[in-house]
């Protein structure tokens, strides 16, 4: 009774369906973006929201896995880690189109804990950036900082 949730479909392919969460009690908001391309359903869902916990995906990462000349396999494994994530520098600029007030990056590919390369998720975001670790706490008072 306290906590209402609200869920829409994200982008994913080929995974489907996969969604995004909404989280709204008293205390404030939180958005879960789950895996996602960069989504105008998600925007929608997190418009006002205190958090958004978001994941993200380096794509020059991609690009050092999958090298030119690339196989067939590689070609189509690259595509869709690029395809059906968000990048670094697209992060940003969904969060501040959603106008929400902190930013909790998440799910990092690749996840080798190099918190710098994932600051550049500021640019085009005028709210708070938090680099996500594990067994982190953040409340959604904290988003309102």
């Amino acid at each position: 009774d306290k906590v209402r949730v609200t869920a829409i479909l994200v982008e994913h392919a080929p995974v489907f369906p996969s969604f995004a969460y909404r989280f709204d009690t008293a205390k404030g908001s939180a958005v879960v973006s789950g895996d996602t391309a960069p989504s105008e359903n998600l925007v929608k869902l997190a418009k006002g929201a205190d958090l958004l916990v978001h994941e993200v995906i380096d794509t020059s990462w991609v690009d050092s896995l999958f090298p030119n000349p690339k196989t067939p396999a590689q070609a189509a494994k690259a595509r869709h880690l690029v395809e059906s994530h968000t990048a670094i520098e697209q992060v940003g600029p969904i969060a501040q189109a959603a106008g929400v007030r902190t930013l909790v990056l998440s799910h990092f590919a690749p996840a080798d804990g190099r918190d710098e390369r994932w600051k550049l998720a500021q640019r085009g975001f005028s709210g708070r950036l938090v680099v996500g670790h594990d067994r982190e706490w953040i409340s959604v008072t904290e988003g309102r900082k």
